[in-house]
């Protein structure tokens, strides 16, 4: 049993997580460099995801599937499944929930863990237990998953992001008290919700790494980005309250639709009918009867 019942809370992420699928399915590209991608005859040709082989040739999510062919032309396009990769994630939220009933789900290949009233159950080491989900992962989807681990959630965020993803195992167990020694000197880019446009602001402020943050003066960010300031400043620092929360996403509150477009449109027309489509497509989904009108260039709905 851990000291003083210390909390355990773990980010498991799945490594490429559908470029991960798609191999499990086809192992005769096991060793093989492999994206998943739109259709490269329309403008849809974009990396989603792409295998570590990849990566290592220098395939970057996002870019244009021709450039990416011109880093490494041996490279094996798949055309993606949603549906699948969405039945095998909840799959994975399943696995997990056999060691704790305590998972939040953070995204589609990324899940929140408490383990801290379960741990005893299969073992007195955090990174024993982590291995443990690990491997069954693996045994049942062939998707082989990372997890950062640490008391707080944004602690587990940031060693799974900047460490755990980066060694041979994919586990790390970040101590808060060791915070800055591994992660104080990485370059601010590279923590938990700082864009390129944030980190342009902080380098005019001489805030270059994440350590440089940590010790900057609260009051300094709050005065110059209100809650937003204080918000990177407690993540710079490891600090969160927030419980790993069930079902975070059981009540659908939005629901987002779009397509890409097979060529630039300029009439007027065009633009119309592309955007009549999404919001019929979104009325489905919703499963709504409602009637839409276009009025003065704007979409009514009755």
């Amino acid at each position: 049993m851990l000291k003083n019942k210390e909390k355990i809370i773990m980010l498991i992420d799945m490594q490429s997580f559908y470029a991960s699928f798609e191999k499990a399915k086809m192992p005769q590209y096991r060793n093989k460099p492999l994206a998943v991608a739109g259709d490269p005859a329309k403008r849809a040709g974009i990396i989603l995801t792409a295998c570590p082989l990849a990566k290592a040739k220098g395939v970057q999510t996002g870019e244009a599937l021709w450039q990416s062919l011109q880093k490494c032309p041996d490279l094996i396009i798949v055309r993606p499944h949603m549906q699948e990769y969405i039945d095998v994630s909840i799959q994975i939220k399943s696995i997990i929930e056999e060691f704790t009933d305590l998972v939040e789900v953070y995204s589609v290949d990324e899940l929140f863990a408490d383990l801290t009233d379960s741990m005893h159950l299969f073992t007195s080491d955090p990174i024993d237990l982590a291995r443990q989900i690990q491997d069954r992962i693996y045994a049942q989807t062939g998707v082989y998953a990372r997890a950062g681990i640490e008391e707080t959630k944004v602690i587990a965020k940031l060693a799974t992001d900047l460490i755990a993803k980066k060694i041979d195992g994919g586990i790390f167990h970040l101590k808060k008290e060791e915070l800055h020694q591994h992660i104080g000197n990485k370059p601010i880019r590279d923590m938990w919700g700082i864009g390129s446009r944030m980190e342009k602001h902080l380098w005019k402020m001489g805030i270059r790494t994440i350590g440089d943050l940590a010790r900057t003066p609260l009051a300094k960010l709050k005065r110059k980005w209100g809650v937003n300031g204080e918000v990177i400043w407690r993540v710079a620092n490891g600090i969160d309250h927030s419980p790993v929360t069930v079902n975070t996403h059981s009540t659908q509150k939005d629901i987002g639709n779009g397509m890409t477009l097979p060529r630039d449109y300029t009439v007027a027309w065009e633009v119309e009918v592309a955007m009549l489509g999404i919001y019929i497509k979104t009325c489905v989904h919703k499963g709504s009867n409602l009637l839409i009108l276009w009025r003065n260039n704007i979409f009514q709905v009755v």
